[in-house]
């Protein structure tokens, strides 16, 4: 048993069934034991790989977004762009190389301490914080890859009378789902939701929904934007907590503390709290169609060209993985929020202003 599901099961037995929600913050932001804490989770020693990782191209085309966006308003001098979960600094060192030196101003926000020891080797003079809070109130890009799905989730699944909130229970030895009257589930009582059929599961992120409240509202202090890529849908609902560990779905019960525990974005739901919050939105589009948009094919030609037989395949092999439909392309979704001060950004197809 991990340390994490003994703290657990010990949490559930003196205060009762945990909500997903609980369950999440506990298997991944414990101080000692927690996934984010501690483990590694990146590379191929790790549980999963992200798109740095898997091409130059998809950091180099964000430089080329975050040129774009800002030769339009703003002096390179005065920014900062903040990277929201960081990774091994993989994504700011290939945005750095397209800034040059029009940037110095680069920040990561991260809880891992074995990944800021590795960011502040790639970029040395990085600063590091742990609390949107702290970040300086300066015009700034936040880039947020594969960061939306690591808030915490709270399940619902809807009974012939009411709502019932999905939470964790103690089971003879292992930790088992269960269904449970809350505070949560008493007020989907109280909205119409009479088109959803009985036994469906739907899931709402608090905590996400409060992040991007708070992003969009220091975006609107101090002008700048956000870059949001993540897996997820923008239509309908439904289970879709998983677990990976050694790049394998398992159980999310099993391990806690051991395994990278998530659910998909619901971007429908993420967006209208960005409007709400008065600032501009674009997108989403797909992770896809944004990067050809931006010249990802274009960049990839002029790679070809300075490379052996061997890199030309691993760079075409990276770039079919970002943007093939049946890979990355189609699942993987990207949105902008930028303060209603700034012209439309580049390589979006629509658009959802404040006004």
């Amino acid at each position: 048993m991990t340390p994490v599901k003994r703290k657990i099961k010990d949490i559930i037995l003196h205060k009762g069934p945990l909500s997903i929600a609980d369950f999440m913050t506990v298997a991944l932001t414990d101080s000692e034991h927690g996934y984010y804490r501690k483990k590694m989770p990146l590379g191929s020693k790790g549980d999963f790989v992200t798109s740095p990782d898997i091409s130059q191209i998809f950091g180099e085309i964000i430089g080329i977004w975050i040129l774009a966006l800002f030769t339009k308003k703003e002096k390179f001098k005065e920014i900062q762009i903040v990277d929201l979960g960081g990774g091994r600094g993989t994504l700011l060192s290939d945005i750095k190389r397209v800034l040059g030196a029009k940037v110095t101003n680069y920040i990561f926000l991260d809880i891992n301490n074995k990944l800021i020891k590795i960011q502040k080797k790639n970029i040395k003079e990085s600063l590091h914080f742990r609390r949107l809070e702290d970040i300086p109130e300066k015009p700034t890009i936040f880039i947020g890859n594969e960061f939306l799905d690591t808030f915490p989730v709270n399940q619902f699944i809807k009974n012939k009378d009411c709502w019932r909130e999905i939470c964790i229970d103690n089971g003879d030895q292992e930790l088992i789902f269960c269904h449970k009257k809350t505070k949560l589930s008493k007020l989907l009582d109280s909205q119409k939701l009479i088109n959803i059929k009985i036994n469906a599961i739907i899931e709402i992120n608090f905590r996400s929904r409060n992040f991007i409240k708070k992003i969009s509202s220091f975006i609107k202090r101090n002008n700048g934007g956000a870059l949001f890529f993540d897996y997820g849908y923008t239509d309908g609902y439904g289970d879709t907590l998983q677990a990976i560990k050694g790049s394998e779905f398992v159980n999310p019960l099993n391990e806690p503390g051991l395994a990278d525990i998530t659910s998909h974005v619901d971007f429908r739901d993420i967006i209208t709290q960005a409007k709400d919050s008065m600032v501009d939105v674009w997108g989403p589009d797909t992770q896809g169609s944004f990067l050809i948009k931006m010249g990802a094919i274009e960049r990839l030609k002029s790679l070809e060209r300075m490379s052996d037989v061997k890199t030309k395949k691993e760079l075409r092999l990276g770039l079919s993985r970002l943007i093939d439909e049946d890979k990355m392309g189609k699942l993987f979704k990207v949105f902008a929020i930028t303060s209603n001060k700034f012209p439309s950004p580049e390589g979006f197809t629509c658009g959802t202003t404040s006004t």
